[in-house]
């Protein structure tokens, strides 16, 4: 696979500014990296940056991930090229060195690259961001892998929808979300837990719809051993051939 460190910085670098870092991944056909729960084997992509005094790197922002099927198994991640965005956040009192025209950015990345077999690899990068002018030469890469990122799902009336429901019966893990946008009402989604090893991953959930109220349930995994206080979830819609 190809792997190399981007930028984003199109109204420029300064104090109190945020700009996009990102490693872009380009895989081998039939080559897959990990989403931050990689299922039911893998490891999430890691990256540890060097920064300059004044920036500060956020955590990835993670495109939405695909069901990978591995036998009677499956993972969560990314085939072809994905781009795995972080924010980097500018101090108010961000001030260069005397005289320089560049900050040096250096990122330490390992991931997990699999097919039936799996490759463990890392890399060093380094880039110097202008500090002068825009960095906008990879804006469609950012653009597409913001809106890859998961969302609130709006209500009909334009709010965030109620607190969804998730409890246990049984094996199963019963999930409700209600008052869900007309589009969406009827179809199948698709259903990503953030939290490893509650789930049985390669297992499709049994879906039902009443009216704008989707129900799901699935079997929890085997290998379960705690019940999390919280349990972030994605559902992931497809809508004009793209998935939200």
């Amino acid at each position: 696979m190809r792997a190399e460190l981007l930028a984003h910085a199109p109204d420029g670098v300064g104090p109190g500014k945020t700009v996009w870092l990102g490693l872009q991944l380009t895989h081998q056909p039939q080559w897959h990296t990990y989403w931050k729960n990689s299922g039911d084997s893998g490891l999430p992509t890691t990256l540890q940056w060097t920064l300059p005094a004044g920036l500060a790197a956020g955590e990835i922002a993670w495109p939405l991930p695909h069901k990978i099927p591995i036998g009677n198994l499956a993972n969560y991640g990314y085939e072809d090229t994905v781009l795995l965005p972080v924010p980097l956040t500018l101090s108010a009192d961000f001030k260069p060195p005397a005289l320089a025209s560049e900050i040096e950015i250096r990122l330490q990345a390992s991931w997990l690259v699999c097919r039936r077999e799996c490759i463990p690899e890392e890399g060093s990068f380094a880039l110097k961001l202008p500090l002068r002018g825009s960095t906008a030469l990879h804006s469609a890469a950012f653009t597409a892998a913001m809106a890859a990122a998961p969302r609130p799902l709006m209500g009909p009336t334009g709010g965030i929808l109620p607190e969804p429901g998730a409890r246990l019966d049984g094996q199963s893990l019963v999930l409700t979300v209600a008052s869900l946008p007309a589009a969406l009402r009827g179809k199948p989604l698709e259903l990503f837990i953030e939290t490893p090893e509650i789930i049985e991953t390669a297992a499709t959930p049994a879906q039902s719809w009443a009216g704008a109220v989707w129900t799901a349930r699935v079997p929890l995994s085997a290998q379960r051993s705690s019940s999390p206080d919280r349990l972030p979830w994605l559902l992931v819609a497809t809508q004009d051939g793209s998935r939200v």
